[in-house]
């Protein structure tokens, strides 16, 4: 039996702004990663840096049973 473990990516050109969330499992997860993709917007903003659009798009939803 063997795990495999995801490959981990080092220095400044990793992917991480290109990586769209995967699976979600349920809805605190989906609110944890609108919550997420909001700090990364005003994190962004304040460093001077561009928002890939689908975090834009994923901060601009509702989660589930949360109204204002």
């Amino acid at each position: 039996m063997s795990t495999a473990t995801p490959p981990v990516h080092h220095g400044a050109h990793a992917a991480s702004s290109q990586v769209e969330p995967e699976e979600v499992f349920d809805e605190d997860d989906r609110a944890m990663q609108i919550a997420a993709a909001q700090l990364r917007e005003v994190t962004d903003r304040r460093l001077g840096k561009v928002t890939p659009e689908w975090v834009k798009a994923l901060a601009q939803e509702q989660p589930r049973g949360h109204t204002d």
